[in-house]
């Protein structure tokens, strides 16, 4: 594929002046100090890094691998070789801790950090647990001494990758992780660091949405379905699966399904559509009932208990309050007071009348008026709250009588029939056995027993209305014997608790009667050859419920057709955005392919999903006979490429993975261990240089010392910081030496030597500067090939040969003083001496050797 060069911009090194803006939004580490981490002892070990680019060699089993664990530890408070090396992760139990360590010692990792922004910052971690046998490790990290998490990496410009892989370290052991890991995981990673999981969360969730549609089989449905298999009816009612007609014209298409049923059995039909409804409810009961009276299952709907409201046992209260402030008696004359009051001539009375009971002449005075009118007056309330609470009374009666009526109407036929009337109706128990069969003798039993708790549970609450009916009448008769408000609410509250058993026994009985019934009703309209009528009529009984049924179900069968569609555009866009994504991770990974294998008849074509599937992703190698790689035939890498090939590719993923998510920092734990020296050469030459030019910083640890020295002069230009490792003593740990500037080093050390004045000191010191010289010219010849057009010229190309052989190589060049020839070839006859044992140099010699080496090396080699 052919990608903008936009798209390419995040997986390749960039070029001209993105160079510097590269180096200036990256991060980059300054120094790394580490202890009691694994190999490394009780004694911190200290790089610091003052260029874009170190190397750093050491033996086999000296802690190289160790420091490379380190940055990823640091990094994310894990080692990656636990999980993908150990055949059970105990095996690593107490592998983080130098086994050496005190363990009052603390164990920790620490580095100094710029950040893009150029502000610099420390981040710190502390192992607190080591790995145990069921265990993780527990760690403390800290960003400039303060408590974090690898989330706050983001300071620094430090974006975590997709786990396992999630540091920018590669070592031998995750060179190869993605060609192994399983398909799934392989899928989840590419799509992690490519950053398209969130579409994949938006598949997933419509798909979720698309199985949670479903046509739901309502019972209207249902019994379409049933009514749709009577012959008579489906011609007309059968077009009802697949669309919705208005109330009206299925009104009229029911009835027209129940005419034609009608007719085909032979019957009259009526003339209008209800009496046709019920003339086929006729013919339906005839027909079973020569079979089996199946009505007797028939029931109404249970009304909900009612309980009084509130307000009533408040208006039962006021009545006995109100009734206590007022005395028997009063109680009593109260009515015949009101009577006399409301005869005129008393009302209006200002002279004394004859008494109307007794004929008293004059004996009711104003003033005993005044007084009936006042025993009136104090029985008012009395008598309001009394009205009241017989209102309440007879309404709690009515209540009663209802809910009794709505029990017994709550029963199945059957039920509510005397046994006699059910015998002589056919409605037997043995005869259902016969029916249904001894295979559906469980459902009887089970119906059976349901009926029986029903029964008792109706007697039971049947019981305690009448009960309370008695009751409440008593107290509609003589409110009197109205004495305790909360007695009669305890025996309401007793009626809710037996509707509620009776509700409960209902509902295990219409399980076990559907259950049942579903078999014998398909028996008994088997045998009277009414199969969906009953359906028909259910339907044409409720034709408003038949279609919001309808609208509901087509409803549903179109939302989740356009909910596929909409899968399926998902799907095809998600491919779209995948190929793009990939076929730009391809491009990066193809990139560096180049740089390290170029001009290959095999080579890496891409990375990419396979068609057709979500959770797999296909490495794919290119085979050609053509320089071009044109008409190259596509297979699996795994199958084709030869394992330095894989080594090469898992670096090329690993480099554009990095350069893709904007790592600032590389390390590599002996990227060139298992390649030819073709493959070291590029690597050397090409790779490290487009990394660098890509403001990347790039750490090196090999143990491949050759490769080491190159980098060295390679990329003396850059300042590249030189460090070696080893462990001279266990109990001590590794140790970390900075080689940099390897020739001043040894002329350090020459100027120590030489100060002694023992004869062994001089003796090692004019050995010492014999090899400098040697190494001054090395390096004198490899920059003059370097200028003439031989960028893979190294120091390695001299290995073996000495100052005698180097030096007339070396003089032609030392142009810039006639005398400088003459010092280099000096400096072999005066130290001879140091190599054979006739004769140690005088400290004068020493010293005036070391003062020429000096000189000659700032002329040339500065």
């Amino acid at each position: 594929m052919v990608r903008t060069g936009q798209q390419r911009s995040r997986l390749l090194p960039m070029t001209g002046l993105q160079n510097s803006s590269a180096a200036m939004t990256k991060p980059r580490i300054d120094s790394i100090e580490i202890q009691g981490f694994r190999a490394f002892g009780k004694k911190a070990q200290e790089l610091a890094f003052g260029s874009a680019i170190a190397a750093i060699w050491a033996p086999n089993s000296q802690g190289k691998t160790s420091l490379a664990e380190a940055f990823e530890f640091l990094l994310t408070g894990q080692i990656v070789r636990r999980q993908l090396m150990a055949s059970t992760q105990d095996e690593f139990a107490d592998a983080l801790r130098n086994a050496h360590m005190p363990s009052a010692d603390p164990v920790f990792i620490r580095a100094n950090i710029t950040a893009p922004d150029g502000s610099k910052h420390s981040l710190s971690r502390t192992l607190t647990a080591d790995y145990a046998k069921r265990q993780d490790c527990q760690t403390k990290l800290e960003i400039d001494g303060k408590p974090a998490n690898e989330g706050q990496l983001a300071v620094f410009g430090i974006h975590l990758s997709q786990p396992p892989l999630a540091a920018p370290v590669l070592a031998q052991h995750t060179l190869g992780y993605l060609f192994s890991a399983k398909p799934q995981d392989r899928a989840t990673y590419f799509k992690t660091i490519l950053e398209v999981t969130d579409l994949e969360e938006l598949r997933a969730a419509v798909a979720t949405l698309e199985s949670g549609i479903s046509a739901a089989d309502t019972p209207e449905w249902k019994k379409l379905d049933g009514a749709i298999a009577v012959e008579a009816a489906k011609p007309h009612i059968q077009y009802l699966t697949k669309s919705v007609p208005l109330s009206s014209n299925l009104a009229e298409t029911l009835d027209q399904a129940i005419t034609s049923v009608i007719a085909a059995a032979g019957a009259s039909v009526p003339t209008t559509p209800a009496e046709r409804l019920t003339a086929l409810e006729t013919l339906l009961a005839e027909r079973r009932e020569k079979t089996f009276p199946i009505d007797g299952f028939k029931k109404k709907a249970l009304a909900d208990w009612m309980a009084p409201a509130e307000i009533a046992w408040e208006e039962l209260q006021t009545y006995l309050t109100e009734r206590g402030k007022v005395d028997e008696e009063t109680r009593r004359l109260a009515a015949l007071f009101r009577e006399a009051l409301s005869i005129p001539a008393i009302e209006e009375a200002s002279d004394p009348l004859d008494c109307m009971l007794c004929g008293t002449e004059g004996s009711l005075t104003p003033e005993r008026v005044a007084f009936i009118r006042t025993r009136v007056s104090e029985t008012e309330t009395f008598q309001s709250a009394e009205k009241a609470a017989l209102d309440v009374l007879r309404a709690m009666s009515g209540k009663l009588s209802t809910h009794g009526s709505a029990v017994s109407d709550g029963l199945p036929r059957f039920l509510a029939a005397g046994a006699g009337v059910r015998r002589a109706g056919g409605f037997r128990v043995s005869r259902i056995r016969d029916l249904v069969g001894a295979d559906n003798a469980a459902l009887v039993d089970r119906w059976l027993a349901c009926a029986r708790m029903l029964a008792r549970s109706k007697a039971k609450i049947t019981r305690r209305i009448a009960q309370l009916t008695e009751t409440v009448t008593g107290l509609i008769e003589d409110p009197d014997t109205l004495t305790d408000v909360k007695a009669l609410r305890d025996s309401f509250d007793g009626i809710a608790r037996a509707h509620d058993d009776f509700s409960g026994r209902l509902e295990e009985y219409q399980s076990a009667q559907t259950a049942l019934l579903d078999v014998l009703a398909e028996v008994v309209d088997a045998a009277s050859d009414t199969g969906g009528w009953q359906d028909l009529v259910d339907l044409a009984g409720d034709p408003g419920a038949l279609r919001a049924a309808l609208v509901g179900r087509h409803s549903q069968a179109a939302l989740k057709t356009e909910v596929g569609k909409a899968l399926s555009q998902i799907d095809k866009g998600n491919e779209k955005v995948l190929n793009d994504k990939f076929g730009e991770l391809s491009d990066g990974i193809q990139y560096w392919w180049d740089l390290l294998r170029p001009g290959e008849a095999t080579f890496f074509s891409a990375v990419k999903p396979r068609k057709g599937a979500r959770r797999t992703v296909d490495f794919k190698a290119g085979l050609s006979v053509h320089t071009d790689r044109s008409g190259a035939k596509l297979r699996d890498v795994i199958a084709v490429f030869s394992q330095s090939q894989l080594h090469c590719l898992g670096l090329s993923l690993f480099i554009a993975r990095a350069l893709h998510e904007g790592a600032g920092f590389i390390v590599l734990d002996d990227p060139i261990l298992s390649s030819d020296e073709d493959y070291r050469a590029y690597f050397k030459a090409n790779v490290l240089e487009e990394l660098l030019a890509a403001g990347v910083q790039v750490i090196i640890l090999t143990q491949d010392q050759k490769s080491w020295k190159d980098l060295e002069h390679r990329y003396l230009h850059r300042n590249i910081d030189m460090f070696q490792i080893a462990m001279i003593d266990p109990a001590d740990g590794t140790s970390v030496t900075n080689t940099g500037d390897d020739l001043m080093a040894m002329i350090t050390r020459i100027e120590v030597l030489a100060r002694g004045g023992h004869a062994d000191l001089r003796k090692q010191a004019g050995e010492l500067l014999r090899n400098a010289a040697e190494r001054f010219c090395k390096e004198a010849l490899v920059r003059h090939r370097w200028a003439n057009g031989h960028p893979n010229a190294a120091l390695s190309d001299y290995d073996g040969k000495n100052l005698g052989q180097l030096s007339p190589q070396v003089e032609p060049l030392m142009t810039d003083d006639p005398s400088h020839p003459g010092k280099l070839r000096s400096l072999g006859s005066e130290l001879n001496p140091a190599k054979h044992d006739d004769g140690i140099p005088p400290q004068g010699t020493l010293k005036v050797a070391l003062g020429d080496l000096r000189h000659l090396k700032k002329k040339y080699l500065s």
